[in-house]
């Protein structure tokens, strides 16, 4: 078979790469990031399998290999991959999920407490008082592995109240500081707001208009989740008007680089970083390592 590494994975796989078991398939490693849709065209040409990243796979891509077989996503969500083209053309599709659950709880954590400490307002010439995490209300919405793992860095810090809204509650969590609540409860509620649930055509702008009126004038929403689960139009309206006091995010409609004149860039009452939750050095090797495992069991199976 031939195997086609698309993009770098950004950690060293000469090992995986020099396996036994992909010994007898042909190996087209890339090591420079492409987004130029002809270039991707040209490198999975008539590839077996592809093993990619976070760059878009629509159908006008994957329609032009015919050959094509299974993708390796090396990310935790596939919104960025044609599932429905993949399904109907019977290319299967394994992703990495879980390789950054750490990685962007840590980075939600450090969301909570620089809005605290008014880190975007902070110079070396002012001095601002900020609050301290304790006696807060935070809400949860969603409670998959990171929001169970940000429930675990939140738990050294006293009085807190946490609220979470999922599709279910889970029993097992809760105790008389982390209580499950409806989703307008919880909005309503918390001081701090923070968005963990996938992206899909339920959650598209999952937090719009609506959410937003129902929010404390002082409310802090924070998004390292994807972005278009906060409605774009409504989220500058908000901004706009005060309705919130800020907002801190990760992630966007589009992948960055952003442009200099991307509207977000212009508010003061926002933080944003550029799509680098899942990116620390633990979280790559994680990822190659979950990916090239299910590869392995993938040949394995298809001998």
């Amino acid at each position: 078979m031939k195997i086609v590494i698309l993009q770098p994975l950004e950690t060293d796989i000469s090992l995986y790469l020099k396996s036994e078991i992909l010994k007898e398939h042909e190996i087209i490693e890339y090591k420079i990031k492409t987004t130029s849709k002809d270039e991707i065209i040209k490198r999975i040409d008539d590839a077996d399998i592809v093993v990619s990243d976070n760059t878009p796979l629509n159908e006008d891509i994957l329609s032009s290999n015919k050959n094509l077989k299974a993708l390796f996503i090396a990310f935790s969500g596939l919104d960025h991959i044609d599932l429905k083209y993949c399904n109907k053309n019977n290319i299967e599709v394994f992703n990495a999920s879980g390789y950054s659950t750490n990685a962007v709880a840590e980075l939600t954590l450090m969301f909570i407490l620089m809005s605290l400490r008014k880190y975007n307002e902070l110079s070396y010439k002012n001095k601002l008082m900020g609050r301290e995490l304790t006696n807060l209300n935070i809400g949860l919405i969603g409670m998959g592995n990171i929001a169970k793992e940000v429930l675990l860095l939140l738990k050294p810090f006293n009085n807190l109240k946490i609220f979470y809204y999922s599709l279910s509650p889970h029993k097992e969590i809760e105790n008389e500081c982390i209580l499950y609540k409806s989703k307008e409860e919880l909005l309503k509620e918390s001081d701090i707001i923070s968005l963990h649930i996938p992206l899909n055509e339920n959650t598209n702008n999952f937090i719009d208009e609506k959410e937003f009126l129902l929010m404390k004038d002082n409310a802090i929403l924070i998004n390292t989740a994807r972005g278009k689960i906060v409605s774009k139009s409504s989220l500058l309206k908000a901004l706009d008007n005060k309705k919130i006091s800020l907002y801190l995010s990760d992630v966007f409609e589009i992948e960055p680089p952003l442009d200099d004149d991307y509207d977000l860039l212009k508010y003061e009452n926002v933080i944003i970083t550029p799509h680098i939750g899942f990116y620390t050095k633990e979280a790559m090797e994680k990822r190659a390592k979950i990916i090239f495992d299910k590869l392995f069991m993938y040949i394995s199976i298809k001998k």
